[in-house]
């Protein structure tokens, strides 16, 4: 899903141009920043937000991490982040081992 779209970043409001997954450097002045992130689909979900303090010098760098469920916020923060909403993907999953488990025990005493 997410080679097919790209990720949409405001800073302040504004809407980041040319923005990609991976590093995305956002040219600024030292000052504080609201930095809003979401994931465009069918709508934009996964939205995430951070006040980010930038001073001279190097840059802050922020993390943002998409949800792997439409209606789950996404993550954001200082240093790498986990993706959210991985329990509703294994959820199901784990639901078919479990009737399996069972039909299977039900064919043995059968």
């Amino acid at each position: 899903m997410m080679a097919l779209v790209k990720p949409k970043i405001f800073v302040n409001g504004q809407r980041v141009p040319d923005t990609r997954w991976g590093q995305t450097h956002v040219p600024v002045g030292p000052g504080q920043y609201h930095v809003r992130v979401v994931t465009p689909w069918l709508f934009d979900i996964g939205q995430a937000e951070i006040q980010v303090p930038v001073g001279q010098g190097p840059g802050s760098k922020v993390y943002y991490r998409s949800p792997a469920a439409i209606f789950v916020k996404g993550a954001i923060g200082w240093e790498p982040q986990k993706t959210p909403g991985l329990i509703f993907v294994w959820l199901p999953w784990a639901g078919v081992a479990v009737l399996s488990v069972l039909m299977f025990g039900l064919i043995l005493l059968g």
